[in-house]
């Protein structure tokens, strides 16, 4: 007995030393194995930051100059050739330029052209920065840009001259979130706000106040498909006015917003006469702004 539990001893020490031979052996191992190197985060653009952006100016040969400033309350607006709302997406799109990761860069050369940069295609100027966009390049997914006396090259994606349209930076919301509606005074009735409840006239026991509630949103929340300016070549047909109140609090006054119609097929588009600018809907979705329907 005394010998075979010896033995078990003897075999139990054996296994245990092997155990610890194998993960010396590991350890040895995972110690020698070269460390994966920390790649460093590529360089950018520039060094401002796109939250502190507050001016964009947009230079495109041919094209009127787009200019786009932040205001206080952080919304976008058009301030050159046109004073509108500015689509705030399409604004910070170009903002994030400034972070705008770097491929490759190299020294500029003299000859420019080859790379779309004798002219420029599109001069870009972030809080006064400027930044010339050239052409694609040949072979890869890349866009050359001058930025001082070296050509970056950065994604192709990131920016698309032909697409920085003035129409492209309008707003598509028909109505501001500063308006806060109070009546809709249509060609045939009259919503209003009264103690908090919104009131049909003429009255209707075919349409519920879910109905009207929802008649309200579709106004308070519109988006056209896309937004143009009037050049006064379509004739009104109709008129819309919404009565609502500007401010917070005891700042708030009211005024009124006058909102015409100039076409009710293919396709319903609401014109912004102050603005001269057209709002286009699709004729369904511009029907449920029009009427109110059980």
């Amino acid at each position: 007995m005394v010998e075979e539990a010896q033995s078990l001893m003897r075999k139990r020490w054996l296994v245990n030393l092997a155990l610890l031979a194998a993960a010396l052996v590991l350890a040895a191992a995972l110690w020698s194995h070269p460390k994966p190197a920390v790649r460093s985060a590529p360089p950018v653009l520039t060094a401002l930051k796109p939250a502190a952006i507050t001016r964009i100016t947009i230079e495109r040969p041919g094209y009127p100059t787009i200019g786009l400033e932040r205001t206080a309350r952080n919304r976008w607006r058009l301030t050159t050739p046109l004073a509108a709302r500015a689509d705030r997406f399409r604004a910070e799109a170009i903002a994030n330029m400034a972070d705008a990761a770097v491929e490759d860069h190299f020294a500029a050369p003299a000859d420019l052209a080859r790379f779309g940069l004798a002219p420029p295609q599109t001069i870009l100027h972030l809080n006064g920065v400027a930044l010339e966009i050239g052409a694609r390049h040949p072979f890869a997914p890349l866009r050359y840009v001058l930025n001082g006396g070296t050509v970056d090259l950065i994604a192709a994606q990131a920016l698309h001259p032909a697409r920085l349209t003035l129409d492209s930076f309008l707003s598509t919301r028909l109505l501001g979130r500063q308006i806060q509606p109070t009546a809709f005074i249509m060609p045939a009735f009259s919503v209003t706000r009264v103690k908090g409840i919104w009131r049909l006239a003429p009255a209707s026991n075919k349409i519920s106040n879910d109905h009207i509630n929802s008649f309200v949103d579709k106004w308070r929340y519109a988006r056209a498909l896309r937004v143009t300016r009037y050049h006064g070549r379509q004739p009104v047909i109709g008129q819309i006015t919404i009565r609502y109140r500007e401010g917070v609090g005891g700042r708030a006054h009211s005024r009124l917003l006058h909102v015409d119609i100039l076409s009710t097929t293919p396709e319903v588009v609401l014109l912004r006469p102050r603005e001269r600018l057209a709002y286009h809907f699709p004729q369904e979705i511009g029907e449920r702004m029009l009427h109110i329907a059980p």
